[in-house]
Order: C-alpha cells, then structure tokens, then sequence
C-alpha cells in the first residue's frame, strides 16, 4: 500500500471514529458524511479564486442545551503525532471562512477533531484574531481566498466581521484511545435513543 493510499485509508476509519465518539456523547442529533450521496453537497464549497472544492469531513445537527439546534461541521485527523497538522489546520482556518462567508447557516461550530495536539506552545492562540488572519494572509491561503498575489495586497480585504465569528465559532477536540471507551456503552446508547423516541441507525 502506498502512502497516499495509507493516508486516505487511516483518514476514512478516523472519520467513522470521530462520527461514533460524536454519536456517543448524545448531543449530535444528525450526522453526515461527506461520502453520503444524499448529503455531500452541504460539505463541499468552492474557493473564490481558483474554483477548485474543498469539503469537510462531517456535518449535521446538535441537540440540547445552548447547542440545541445547532449546525456543526468537522475536519478529521487521525494523526498519532503533528505530522503536517499545522499546514492542514491553517487551510482549514482558510476553510471556514470562506464557507462562513458563503453558508453562515451551516457554520454555527466549526470543529477541528484529532487525536494529536500540534504547537502546543501557541496552543491557546489558535482561535485568536491574530491567528486566523495570519493563516488567511499565508503564501497557501492568500490568492485562493482574496485573488491577491501577497499578504499585504490582501489585507485591506479581510472580512472582520468574519474574523470575529470564527473565534467564536472553531472548535479544537483532541481524542485519544482511552476517552473513546469512556464514552456511554452501545447497549445504553440504544436504550437512551429509544428513551429519547429516536429512530436506530446504524452505527
């Protein structure tokens, strides 16, 4: 198996275990993948310039409490260790924003899941202003987002607005194996959907 092959392998059972943990916690009311026919087009977005999609990995609904009701959609590592996190987390950044820009509905959450921490040091800024317009203005970012060929053409374009809602909005959860199995057990998860008069799916 090659690596492309392994990564997008490792990517996809990362996703049914970020779609179990999310089941589990009893607060998802509807979740989707972006490999669901039926939903796939709510995940994916263009960028401004350039056209090409991007989507994320999950999305739906949550329920309960000040969550109740609320649009959620969520990008996926599997990683054991940083690998490339810092790279992939700056396009996601990039990601939000243009689909806030596009589809604010379907962006009340916006969450990064993982099962590894990367710049630990700067952890604590990764949802700052600062932070999410130094992702934006990036060499990677800049001419897919503004059309603008450096930083600084581009930031006369940043939406503030923008910036202020995605700090409001992003969401940073780091997994590991053992908070997976502290999670309510399968028998008691279908016992507390029958509770709650909620159809069973598959898990």
């Amino acid at each position: 198996m090659v690596a492309g092959e392994l990564r997008q392998q490792t990517g996809s059972i990362g996703i049914d275990r970020a779609k179990r943990w999310l089941n589990y916690s009893t607060r998802v009311a509807t979740i989707y993948a972006n490999t669901d026919k039926v939903f796939r087009d709510l995940l994916h977005f263009k960028w401004p310039h350039g056209g090409q999609e991007f989507s994320f990995d999950l999305g739906g609904k949550l329920r309960g409490g000040e969550l109740h009701d609320k649009s959620f959609m969520a990008e996926v590592k599997a990683y054991r260790y940083e690998m490339d996190s810092p790279k992939e987390y700056r396009e996601f950044v990039a990601e939000c924003y243009v689909a806030f820009q596009e589809k604010p509905d379907r962006c009340d959450n916006l969450i990064w899941m993982s099962w590894s921490p990367f710049q630990a040091q700067s952890w604590h800024k990764h949802r700052a202003p600062e932070s999410i317009k130094k992702h934006l203005l990036h060499t990677d970012n800049v001419f897919r987002v503004f059309g603008a060929t450096s930083a600084d053409e581009a930031k006369g374009e940043i939406d503030e607005q923008v910036i202020y809602e995605l700090t409001k909005r992003l969401w940073l959860l780091t997994l590991c194996d053992e908070q997976e199995g502290l999670v309510i057990t399968s028998d008691h998860y279908r016992h507390l959907r029958a509770f709650m008069g909620v159809e069973e799916e598959s898990q």
